[in-house]
């Protein structure tokens, strides 16, 4: 029997076999070095998103108490999340940054003016340690403009932010105070002192 095998082995087809099975054994090896490698490339994506990197903030994040109007404005912000950008934007059929604060802050009843500079101008300065969910966080030169705010956002806590951030994108959950937000944040404002 033994040498039936090894007889087998040496033969054309044995060669052959032994072939295939090699093959085999090596196109599991790369299915498994690809598998594995998509799974560093979904982690490290996971890892670097917003939300998995907040809040290492530069800033130290100490939220105060949030209100009942600033509890309402975030749900009424969170509501928007998913809705896509739109320059000019102003209602759920799309947002830009400071569309997506002036509608949310209407529907309770608050009126605010339309750009970001105008809404940087019209709320009263807060530091960071004083923040509270609802209360709207600016940044300063996003992108070539007259204005020195270019983007808003309405702090959720926790060093979090909702806004509408660009085109291409949608409302959506960043960070404040890391990445490009981070590098770009000029303060906080706070609708009605």
């Amino acid at each position: 029997m033994l040498s039936a095998a090894v007889s087998l082995a040496l033969s054309g087809l044995g060669r052959d076999a032994l072939k295939v099975a090699l093959g085999l054994v090596l196109a599991v090896l790369i299915a498994m070095a690809f598998t594995v490698s998509s799974v560093i490339v979904v982690l490290d994506e996971i890892l670097a998103s917003p939300i998995a990197s907040v809040p290492v903030a530069s800033t130290p994040v100490t939220d105060q108490p949030a209100t009942v109007r600033g509890l309402e404005i975030v749900a009424l912000t969170r509501s928007q999340i998913g809705v896509p950008y739109v320059w000019g934007g102003a209602t759920p059929a799309g947002f830009d940054c400071s569309g997506l604060v002036q509608w949310t802050y209407g529907q309770v009843g608050v009126g605010l003016p339309r750009t970001a500079q105008e809404q940087y101008d019209a709320t009263t300065r807060i530091g960071v340690d004083g923040l509270r969910p609802g209360d709207l966080v600016f940044f300063a030169q996003t992108y070539p403009s007259s204005d020195w705010i270019t983007h808003v956002g309405i702090y959720i806590g926790n060093g979090l932010m909702i806004g509408a951030p660009t085109d291409g994108d949608v409302v959506r959950t960043m960070p404040v105070f890391n990445g490009f937000w981070g590098a770009h944040y000029a303060g906080a404002g706070r609708v009605g002192g």
